[in-house]
Formats: structure tokens, C-alpha cells, sequence
């Protein structure tokens, strides 16, 4: 890729991603828009109920760095944080303590936050881009851009990074919420989609 991207060329590399099979991803998820909205939300009055509400939300994380699986093909998708896990199938998703069986979870549909198929799909919606031309990091030269989607209705800016072949990467431009596809063509069907997933928590022990 030398001459700037086109949209046409996105969307083809966008097919050969989805097409390369199921990949080994690194995500990170930003809470912090989450948090204000939550804070807004609860009453500033006195009282149990509301004091401790707000001391929940005091808890909520800004953030979490998690290493999972995204399986465009199959709609389905995992990641492990050590302490908090989440599974998708199709538009459901459940979320909780790394191991726990999904029938002892409620499902919820569309998800509070931002899942890895969420994240790929904005691609889908893509409607223009400014091409940044390569990174100078020798040890990752992908191509860098600025894409525009419509997803589910809202205007959403991307940052994305791609090689010759696949996307490799991409930003959310209003946080820090960011995906990395590390590996494709992983073999994904003999993980148990039955529950959370917990190789985190299995990794710290072995």
C-alpha cells in the first residue's frame, strides 16, 4: 500500500479480516464515560439507597486491559480480565466473574458497553477516511487511519491501523477503548462457550 487508501480498498481489507477466521485479540475498555453517566444519574441526596449506590459506582474501574477471542464468522466473541469475563453470541451477552456458567447469568441485549463484535462492526459502517500513511515503528508498519461510521445510528469516529492484508488494530476516537487482533485463524470451537471464560485466572495458577 503506497498510494492513499481508498474506501473500496477498506472495505476489501475490512472482508479479509472477517474471512481470515477467528482471532486472538487484546482489548482495552474505557469506563470513565460510563461512570460519569452513572454518577449523573444517582440522586445527591442523603440516605442508604443513595449513598450506596454512589459507592458502587466509586468503585467501577476507569478501565480494563483483557486478552480474548473474536470469531466473526461464528458471531461470537470472549475476553478474560482476571476478575471480570464476558461472552457473546449473536446479540446476547453475559458478563460476570471469570468461570460462571451462563444459565446462572441474565443476558443482556443490546450490552451496557463496548464488546469486540460491537467494536468490528463499526468497520462495516464506514462512510469515509483520511489515510495517515504508515507509523514509523519498524517493528509495526501498518497503515494508519481516520474512518467514519454510522453505528446504530450514532456518528462514530474510528482510529484504525491495518498491514497489507487485515485490520490490526482500532481506537475508539471519543475514549481510549482500543482492540488488537494479535493472531488469526486460532481454533476457537473447542472453548467452552457455555460459560465466562476464566484462562486468566487458570494462567495465574499453572
Amino acid at each position: 500500500m503506497t498510494d492513499a487508501l481508498t474506501l473500496a480498498q477498506f472495505r476489501e481489507a475490512v472482508d479479509r479480516t472477517a474471512a481470515a477466521g477467528a482471532a486472538r485479540v487484546t482489548l482495552h475498555l474505557d469506563f470513565s464515560q460510563h461512570r460519569a453517566k452513572f454518577d449523573a444519574a444517582v440522586p445527591q441526596r442523603r440516605g442508604i439507597l443513595p449513598s450506596l449506590a454512589r459507592a458502587i459506582i466509586r468503585r467501577l474501574p476507569g478501565g480494563l486491559d483483557a486478552e480474548g477471542f473474536l470469531d466473526l464468522a461464528g458471531r461470537r466473541a470472549m475476553f478474560d480480565e482476571g476478575r471480570l469475563a464476558l461472552l457473546q453470541l449473536e446479540d446476547r451477552v453475559w458478563t460476570g466473574r471469570p468461570g460462571r456458567a451462563l444459565d446462572s447469568l441474565d443476558s443482556e441485549a443490546p450490552p451496557q458497553f463496548v464488546t469486540p463484535l460491537w467494536l468490528f462492526d463499526t468497520l462495516t459502517e464506514v462512510t469515509s477516511l483520511e489515510d495517515h500513511g504508515l507509523d514509523d515503528d519498524p517493528t509495526r508498519p501498518w497503515r494508519h487511519i481516520t474512518a467514519l461510521a454510522t453505528a446504530q445510528g450514532n456518528d462514530e469516529t474510528v482510529e484504525v491501523w491495518l498491514d497489507d492484508t487485515h485490520i490490526r488494530r482500532l481506537r475508539l476516537a471519543r475514549d481510549t477503548t482500543s482492540m488488537t487482533l494479535d493472531e488469526f485463524g486460532v481454533e476457537v470451537d473447542e472453548l467452552d462457550w457455555t460459560r465466562l471464560p476464566s484462562y486468566q485466572a487458570n494462567a495465574g495458577t499453572s
